[in-house]
């Protein structure tokens, strides 16, 4: 499971990399650590708006839910959805379904045991640019989103860097954003996105355990102390 995110990318890096604008651009900043244990909104695209950038509290609470994130999170933690609860959790099912996204980050937090204690490390392209990761989202009855990340078996290289859980984000290419995010695609293709990704190349960065107690110290222009410069 990964309850950490990076989206260090600034507005227009983002915009230019995925060809799409923000709906709400004064409410976008760069995050160098979002914790989903705290409440956070994530940058995403949506199958409902493929044409814009929205954004969605991270934690997949069900369609029309009225009670608030954290009485729902209390009871059950939904940052990230395993494969399999999409296909046998009804209201996850649906969603599958009917409301996938794209979520956008520039990394992910990554954590390994070595001799009793953990190693923590950032995984991000090797360019820094920003990429997609596999959600699906809900709309509460107050009209806000909510998602969380569909998660899948690491493959070789995340696990290498990731052993405190067999589960991973799925990372979906730009190439195949299109047919994630259209209504028409069949659901076999769909669940062979998920279920058999394409390896996108990443690179791993050590991060040292004082990032996380600072939630990471954004410099001029993107760069962020630890991760490096993400902008083009």
């Amino acid at each position: 499971m990964i309850y950490k995110l990076s989206n260090v990318a600034d507005q227009r890096v983002i915009e230019e990399t995925f060809g799409l604008r923000f709906k709400y651009p004064q409410l976008y900043r760069p995050q160098p650590l979002i914790n989903g244990f705290e409440e956070a909104n994530l940058s995403m695209v949506t199958m409902e708006n493929n044409k814009e950038i929205t954004f969605a509290i991270w934690g997949l609470m069900p369609q029309n839910f009225k009670e608030d994130w954290q009485q729902f999170q209390n009871h059950a933690n939904t940052l990230n959805v395993p494969v399999q609860d999409l296909e046998q959790v009804a209201w996850m099912k649906e969603s599958l379904r009917h409301r996938r996204c794209a979520i956008i980050v520039s990394g992910f937090y990554t954590h390994r045991l070595k001799n009793g204690n953990t190693t923590s490390y950032y995984l991000c392209r090797p360019d820094g640019k920003p990429f997609y990761l596999a959600g699906v989202y809900n709309v509460l009855e107050d009209g806000f989103q909510c998602s969380a990340l569909i998660t899948n078996k690491t493959n070789n290289f995340v696990a290498h860097y990731h052993d405190i859980s067999h589960l991973a984000p799925i990372i979906i290419p730009k190439s195949d954003a299109k047919a994630w995010l259209d209504p028409k695609t069949k659901m076999a293709d769909i669940k062979k996105m998920v279920m058999d990704p394409k390896e996108v190349q990443l690179k791993a960065i050590p991060m040292p355990h004082q990032f996380f107690q600072k939630k990471g110290i954004l410099r001029q222009k993107g760069t962020v102390e630890g991760i490096g410069n993400a902008s083009v």
